[in-house]
């Protein structure tokens, strides 16, 4: 056996301990939990686990009270455990080929599977006897049919906990600790694949309006749930109160779902049941979390993990273009001759979250050439042409362009998702106008 499964199996046995002993820290709450895993009733059982800050390891505790629940059944149902043996690989074969009968016989399984649940010790003694199975077998056959149904049970009870899934159509598992989005969009066309080295798609802050989804149906009788922002994993936390689109199978028709206070109501969501709130991404821009809460008919509430959504809501800004020619700055409209040799153009300008900039010179007879170009290449910490700027040569004479007047423009943009697409992200541009003779 490998380190590395060792030392798993140690990680998953202390945590169940831990877990459970918190549990029983309060007996009461322990015996409620129990009773309602005995019950199979998963609501009582997923409130007493809320209650008691364990909801976490509901699958472990749930195993937990499933292998006492096995041993405590199977002794009843098969009587006292022989004598353990050495390890016996015929007799595994031949339990094997004594459970053909279960394979033949349907309704014997089900006779079985029922005289587990409901601890019938005549039926299943006498089910077992008819079939022929060798009393030595009961055990492990008992033990078997437990631990499927513990599977199963385990399954109910325990929830899948409120999860936000996609934020501006981005999954969230392709968010990262930054903040930062990853395409493509799901579904596909707002927002591409990554596309860096080279490129300038990728890691995407958010901004505008943006669409978040989720799940919340994994929370036995859920009634209700809020979506909420705050700037930092301790809050304070704000609700997202906007309308949320939805449509009506029954009629046939679309409508929206507005909350009563904070929460939006389960009974009044329609086909759309993953589509949970319109975020107003708020300002300053910066790094803000997301949480989403169920609560269920008993009012016991269950929180989601939060998910860090970098917002950014604020165009380019102070880029400018300075052209010399001979060392000496040209003011707009100036005229340029060969004879004055290349200009001399610099760009200068930041944007946190710069994604490309590209140079052209546009005019004449609707002609266009291009002059420089840059993208962020996939490194966030490039953030376009800071001070001292961006220095080349350009040649408009050894590059073909006719004599004429012409603009030179600067265009920049960055990498934000902005109302659930790249498409909307902020562009900016700047122009110096110049005669090339």
């Amino acid at each position: 056996m490998s380190n590395d499964v060792r030392d798993e199996r140690l990680e998953e046995a202390r945590l169940t301990v831990e877990a459970a002993s918190k549990l029983a820290a309060d007996p009461e709450a322990f015996f409620r939990a129990l009773d309602a895993f005995r019950a199979k009733d998963a609501e009582r059982f997923q409130n007493e686990l809320s209650r008691q800050g364990v909801l976490e390891h509901c699958h472990r505790i749930c195993h937990w009270f499933c292998s006492k629940h096995c041993i405590f059944i199977c002794r009843k149902l098969a009587g006292p455990l022989e004598a353990a043996g050495e390890f016996d690989p015929k007799e595994v074969l031949d339990f094997t080929v004594a459970m053909r009968a279960l394979a033949a016989d349907r309704e014997l399984v089900s006779a079985l599977v029922k005289a587990v649940d409901d601890v019938e010790v005549n039926t299943f003694r006498e089910r077992l006897n008819k079939a022929r199975i060798p009393e030595r077998f009961w055990h492990q056959l008992c033990h078997w049919l437990c631990t499927v149904r513990c599977r199963l049970v385990c399954r109910t009870l325990c929830p899948d906990l409120p999860t936000i899934t996609k934020v501006g159509l981005i999954p969230a598992t392709h968010i990262s600790p930054a903040g930062l989005g990853s395409g493509p969009s799901v579904p596909a066309g707002p927002t591409p694949s990554d596309s860096f080295s080279p490129g300038p798609y990728g890691h995407h802050p958010f901004g505008g309006l943006a669409f978040v989804e989720g799940s919340i149906f994994g929370v036995a009788n859920v009634q209700a749930y809020k979506m909420e922002w705050a700037p930092s994993p301790a809050g304070p936390w704000t609700p997202i109160v906007n309308p949320v689109d939805d449509f009506n199978l029954a009629t046939l028709t679309d409508y929206q779902r507005t909350p009563v206070g904070d929460w939006f109501q389960v009974a009044d969501m329609g086909l759309f049941k993953t589509s949970l709130a319109n975020w107003t991404t708020p300002s300053p821009d910066g790094l803000y979390y997301l949480k989403l809460t169920a609560r269920n008919t008993s009012a016991v509430e269950f929180a989601s993990g939060l998910v860090p959504i970098l917002v950014d809501n604020t165009p380019p800004s102070n880029f400018t273009l300075e052209i010399k020619q001979r060392g000496e700055k040209l003011p707009c409209c100036a005229e340029v001759r060969k004879q004055g040799g290349p200009l001399e153009i610099t760009v200068t300008g930041a944007d946190a979250n710069f994604e490309a900039l590209s140079i052209s010179l546009r005019g004449g007879c609707n002609a266009s050439y291009p002059v420089f170009s840059k993208t962020y290449n996939g490194n966030v910490l490039d953030t376009g042409a800071p001070i001292p700027g961006i220095t080349f040569l350009y040649d408009p004479w050894a590059n073909g362009v006719e004599p004429c007047c012409y603009v030179l423009e600067v265009v920049v943009s960055d990498r934000a998702i902005v109302t659930n697409t790249l498409w909307a992200h902020h562009v900016v541009s700047t122009v110096h106008s110049l005669t090339i003779a």
